[in-house]
Formats: C-alpha cells, sequence, structure tokens
C-alpha cells in the first residue's frame, strides 16, 4: 500500500507540491515573512501619508495660485491704466516741449529778422551817406573850381574857425 501511494505521489503533481509547500515552510521560518509584510505594510502607509501630505501642499498652493489668478486682471487692468496714463502725461510734455521749442524758434527768428533789418538799414544809411558825402565833395569841388572867390573865402573862414579854436 505505501507502494501504491508513493507511486501514485510520483505520478501526480501533489508530491511536486508538498516539496515546494516544505521548502516554502522553511522559507518562511527563515526569512520572517511576517515581519517583512509589516514593514512593506508600514511602508506603504508612510507613503499614503506623504502623498496626504504632499497633496494638501499641493491643493494649499493651488489655492494661493488661485487667489493670485483672481486679483490679476486688476492688476492688469490697474497697470494698463497707470500705462495710460503715463502715455498721457507724456505726450502732453512731449507737446508742450515742442509748443515751447517752435516758440523760442519763432522768437529767435523774429530777433534775427529784427536784427537784420537794422543791420540792413545802417548799411544802407552808410551806403547813402557816403554817397551824400561824396555827391556833396564833387559839388563843392566843382563850385570851389568854377568860382576862385569862394575858394579864398573858404580858406579865410577855415583859419578864422582855427584861430578861434586856438584861442
Amino acid at each position: 500500500m505505501l507502494d501504491v501511494v508513493l507511486d501514485y505521489f510520483g505520478r501526480t503533481n501533489l508530491f511536486n507540491f508538498l516539496i515546494f509547500l516544505g521548502i516554502f515552510i522553511f522559507i518562511f521560518k527563515k526569512v520572517h515573512i511576517g515581519t517583512m509584510l509589516d514593514k512593506s505594510k508600514n511602508n506603504i502607509v508612510e507613503h499614503i501619508e506623504n502623498s496626504k501630505s504632499t497633496k494638501e501642499e499641493s491643493e494649499a498652493h493651488l489655492k494661493q495660485i488661485e487667489e493670485t489668478l483672481s486679483h490679476i486682471e486688476e492688476e492688469i487692468d490697474g497697470i494698463i491704466k497707470k500705462s495710460e496714463e503715463n502715455a498721457k502725461l507724456v505726450g502732453t510734455k512731449i507737446l508742450d516741449d515742442a509748443e515751447k521749442f517752435v516758440s523760442n524758434i519763432k522768437e529767435n527768428t523774429d530777433k534775427t529778422v529784427a536784427n537784420k533789418t537794422a543791420l540792413l538799414k545802417n548799411d544802407i544809411l552808410r551806403r547813402t551817406s557816403l554817397a551824400s558825402i561824396e555827391t556833396a565833395k564833387s559839388h563843392i569841388i566843382n563850385e570851389l573850381n568854377n568860382n576862385i572867390d569862394l575858394h579864398n573865402k573858404l580858406i579865410d573862414e577855415s583859419i578864422e574857425a582855427l584861430e578861434s579854436y586856438r584861442g
């Protein structure tokens, strides 16, 4: 009967299963699988707790970002308004400066024209005076050449004027 049982075990996989079970029990006693399972369980629980805390931190950070983003449109509007105001101020200043510059140019042009006009008037007066002197000189010389008595009279008057000046 032992032969039959051994023959039966040999033909079935039951024998192999029992050997495998024996090796498994031996390894289970040596390796302390319970302790390893507890450690693995504790590691998994720790990872879950870390994941929960990371999730909470991420959610808090997300809320902060959402709050910041909810105000960003207002901040952008404020920045745009300030930029528009600054642009208007700069534009106004540029226009004012341009008007002052044009005014200064006009004043300088008016002064330059007045100065040039005065110079031209003085030049015309000088030329007219020189022409008048030349005309008078020519007229006097002609008169003196034509009338010798007049020449002598002029010499006498000049001498009298010099003597009265000395004296």
